[in-house]
Parts: structure tokens; C-alpha cells; sequence
């Protein structure tokens, strides 16, 4: 199993498990959506979502970590990247004392950014 392969079954599976609760009235405060994205984006009517365009490929798993760990975000997505197994074991604590979700968004080239996720 990879370690990509790691990340959806941790986090799309068991995504209550690891996530805050999904429903708004029991978010005390407003907690934001992150995605890491080269190509994809979110709809024009999220008004909770911050896309930032994805670093290069060291970078990305220190930004996750520090998205993380500020306490403000409610679910990541991460478009097309690859953890190592430790990364993929700290990004899960984190996750779990932080209560975000954390999904990576694979995108099949060549088809309209078409996302393939493990749902």
C-alpha cells in the first residue's frame, strides 16, 4: 500500500473518526476548508474555502502541518501529492488533536480535471 493509498483510507473512511463534527450548529467557532491545488478549485459559493496554489513538492507537507496545527481549519484537501509512511503517521496525529479532515484529491489528466477519490 502506499502511502498516498495510506492517506484516503485514514481520512476518507474514517473521516468522522478524525474530523471535527460536520454539522454547523455544533461548530462553535467558523473553521475554514484548505486546498492545496494546482488545477482544481472550489465553486464560486463557498464562502468558507481558501485555495492556495500548491507548493513545490518539500513544501507541501510542512504547509499541511502548519495548516493543521493553527486551529482554524476544518478540512484539507490536497490535490495529486504522495506522503512518506512518517508523513502520513504525523499528518494523522495532527489531524486527530486538531480534529481536521484531510483528503487527497487524485485528478485524472485529460478529462476535465475529473476528481477520483476514495469515496
Amino acid at each position: 500500500m502506499s502511502a498516498n493509498q495510506a492517506l484516503h483510507q485514514i481520512y476518507s473512511i474514517n473521516t468522522l473518526q478524525y474530523g471535527g463534527s460536520q454539522d454547523p450548529a455544533t461548530n462553535r467557532g467558523a473553521k475554514w476548508q484548505y486546498l492545496l491545488s494546482d488545477s482544481i478549485k472550489f465553486a464560486q459559493d463557498m464562502t468558507s474555502g481558501i485555495r492556495i496554489q500548491k507548493p513545490n513538492k518539500q513544501l507541501v507537507f510542512p504547509w499541511v502541518m502548519k495548516i493543521i496545527s493553527r486551529g482554524q481549519c476544518q478540512s484539507l484537501y490536497i490535490e495529486n501529492h504522495q506522503f512518506s509512511h512518517v508523513q502520513t503517521a504525523l499528518i494523522q496525529k495532527a489531524a486527530q488533536q486538531f480534529q481536521v479532515n484531510v483528503t487527497v484529491l487524485d485528478v485524472i489528466q485529460d478529462t476535465d480535471n475529473v476528481i477520483v477519490g476514495p469515496w
